[in-house]
C-alpha cells in the first residue's frame, strides 16, 4: 500500500525571506541527504504553525512546509515529488504530510501602462 494517498502533500523544509514581497526561498533535504534550495511564490509555504506564511513573515530562516505533488512511489522510503519550481526531487518519506491546508494561487494583478 502507498503510503500517501492524497497525491497534494507539504514537504517539511526551511523558509526563508525571498528578493521580492511574493516570493520564499525553500531548502528541501534530498533522499542523498544533499540541501535542494529553490524558491516558490508565498502561498506555497506554511510557517511553524501550519499556516500559510504571511506577506511579512518570515524575517529569518524558518522550519516550515513547501506545497509539493507526489510523482512517483521509489520504495517504501523514498518517493519523488514535484516542487513548486517544476523540478522533480527524491526525498524520504518521512518529509513528506498531508498539506495543512487548501492553497489559493497568487491572483493575477493587471497592470496597464497609461
Amino acid at each position: 500500500m502507498k503510503p500517501f494517498t492524497r497525491r497534494l502533500v507539504a514537504l517539511k523544509c526551511k523558509v526563508s525571506p525571498g528578493g521580492f514581497s511574493g516570493e520564499r526561498i525553500f531548502e528541501v533535504t534530498l533522499a542523498d541527504g544533499k540541501p535542494y534550495r529553490s524558491l516558490a511564490p508565498r502561498q506555497f509555504c506554511w510557517n511553524t504553525n501550519r499556516q500559510i506564511v504571511a506577506e511579512n513573515e518570515p524575517s529569518s530562516e524558518i522550519e516550515g512546509m513547501i506545497a509539493a505533488r507526489v510523482v512517483d512511489f521509489i520504495d517504501e522510503d523514498q518517493v519523488l515529488v514535484e516542487v513548486p519550481d517544476s523540478e522533480i526531487i527524491a526525498v524520504d518519506t518521512d518529509k513528506v504530510e498531508e498539506r495543512p491546508s487548501h492553497i489559493e494561487p497568487p491572483e493575477s494583478k493587471l497592470h496597464v501602462s497609461v
